[in-house]
């Protein structure tokens, strides 16, 4: 003979596991508007020149962002070597800061490397903020390179 108990017991278990899933409901995809960096064109420049890049303070910390001054060694001016770009074609590149968190790309042509010191022929003028630390980052942000 069945116990009555023990059909009540499996009746409330089977329920009781099945609320849980009469609960669920589909979740619709969001798209966030937020974006860590954004890139316009720099004015007056073509097509395929540089463009500025901005973060927000939040993604250039996350990014590790660090600058330096180019600095004067005897005639010619110099960077960190971790400032200087290459691109696929050879071409060398610096990113500049004209204000906080705002970057734009702009040639430099190597005389020599000395150590971790780059001495140019061309480039930006002492005293200019540039990218150390986080070029690769900043590289990345311009061409919407995606990890």
């Amino acid at each position: 003979m069945r116990r009555p108990g023990r059909s009540i017991g499996l009746a409330l278990i089977t329920v009781s596991l099945s609320l849980p899933l009469a609960a669920c409901t589909q979740v619709e995809e969001f798209e966030s508007e937020y974006s860590p960096t954004t890139v316009t064109p720099v004015e007056g420049a073509g097509e395929d020149d540089p463009q500025q890049v901005a973060f927000t303070a939040d993604a250039a910390r996350r990014a590790g962002l660090i600058t330096a001054k180019v600095s004067r060694s005897g005639r010619r001016t110099a960077i960190p070597y971790a400032a200087l770009i290459y691109t696929e074609d050879g071409a060398t590149y610096a990113y500049v800061s004209p204000k906080p968190l705002v970057y734009i790309r702009r040639p430099v042509t190597v005389d020599h490397v000395a150590g971790n010191r780059v001495l140019l022929r061309s480039g930006p003028p002492t005293g200019t903020t540039v990218v150390t630390t986080g070029a690769a980052e900043v590289y990345s942000a311009e061409f919407g390179v995606e990890e």
